[in-house]
């Protein structure tokens, strides 16, 4: 094994040992100061209408890893609240896209916010250089993982396996 291969096998173990602790750590925080609002399914749903917004159940749906009946079922939970709402695709009339409302937006903002303030805390006793080299790893790790095509790269496997 070469030392490149050595540190890339680390740098994924190290992938795999935080990811999950980040993400369980800040779904109890969600729980705890969302009082019950979200559920960490709704919660990520808001963020991608928020960040890229309207979106077609199938296409949620897709994106969460679950199925078209269990989107919409999450949905009317939240669209029961007036958090997100039902509109017409201006350039394909027969689409229906899911929006945040203006309620929705403000509900998700200020979790947003809490959840922000919470990890400054956490990360506080970070030197502001460590800091800048963790804003450089999340977007390079983010810069690579957004062009992973899961599809491509099994295609590839099977063929290299046969």
């Amino acid at each position: 094994m070469t030392e490149k291969d050595r540190v890339l096998l680390e740098c994924a173990h190290s992938i795999i040992e935080v990811t999950p602790r980040l993400s369980r750590l800040m779904r109890k925080d969600l729980r705890i100061h969302s009082a019950g609002l979200f559920t960490e399914p709704q919660f990520r749903v808001m963020a991608r209408l928020y960040r890229e917004g309207g979106q077609c159940l199938s296409g949620l749906a897709e994106s969460q890893g679950v199925s078209l009946p269990t989107m919409s079922k999450l949905i009317q939970g939240i669209e029961s609240r007036d958090l997100v709402a039902r509109t017409r695709d201006t350039e394909d009339r027969r689409r229906v896209l899911l929006v945040l409302t203006e309620t929705g937006r403000a509900e998700y903002e200020g979790i947003l916010r809490h959840t922000e303030a919470h990890i400054v805390h956490w990360i506080k006793s970070m030197e502001m250089e460590q800091c800048k080299e963790v804003i450089r790893a999340f977007n390079l790790l983010d810069s690579l993982f957004s062009q992973v095509d899961l599809d491509a790269f099994y295609e590839d496997l099977k063929e290299t396996e046969a």
